[in-house]
């Protein structure tokens, strides 16, 4: 046998690996911004970021550039949440969700995070990629998705007021609350955290 089969192998940290698909689009950093927000509660992450290539025309030097260019100047802002982390680019051919998927796979990964918009194509095959990823995905898989609906819906800023000054309890203003139907609270202990406390 050989001997160096023999020697101890070192406790290495596990690494949480994550499987990132960006679209180049303009909202391709808010997928990134959560991806990071999940490494960053890991202490050894491993983050693979991808990029489809669907088309023969499209170059594949050039979109690993532009992927880069998305994912460099965030990397080195998460620097600052730790520096055990590590990264590679990948550019694939073929369809999104397989090839999403297929990496997730070869890789055994802990986590695949993709967008719910603008993600490689439009119309209806942009509402059943994130889908098929999902029915396929070989492990827990994070959609980030932009509610745009909401955001552009009437704003009460007596709601927020309520909300904050009930601690959460009353979710909206007098004139408001009528709109909308309670679910019922659960009273009980409040168990204090450091920085906080968590309302039962």
């Amino acid at each position: 046998m050989n001997p160096a089969l023999r020697e101890p192998v070192l406790a290495r940290p596990y690494r949480y690996r994550m499987v990132i698909a960006v679209d180049l689009s303009e909202y391709a950093h808010i997928v990134i911004e959560h991806a990071l927000d999940q490494a960053a509660r890991h202490v050894a992450p491993d983050l693979h970021f991808l990029v489809v290539k669907e088309h023969r025309k499209d170059d594949s030097e050039a979109l690993q550039q532009r992927l880069a260019d998305r994912v460099v100047p965030m990397l080195q802002t998460f620097n600052q949440h730790g520096t055990q982390w590590r990264a590679r680019l990948h550019v694939r051919a073929g369809k999104p969700d397989e090839q999403i998927d297929a990496l997730a796979a070869d890789l055994r990964a802990d986590m695949i995070v993709i967008g719910a918009f603008g993600l490689h194509t439009s119309g209806s095959s942009l509402r059943t990629l994130p889908s098929r990823v999902v029915r396929d995905a070989p492990c827990a898989t994070l959609v980030v998705t932009m509610p745009l609906a909401q955001d552009a819906s009437p704003h009460c800023p007596f709601c927020d007021a309520t909300r904050e000054d009930s601690e959460g309890e009353q979710l909206f203003c007098t004139a408001h609350a009528g709109d909308h139907v309670s679910m019922g609270a659960l009273d009980g202990p409040t168990t204090e955290w450091t920085g906080g406390s968590l309302m039962w």
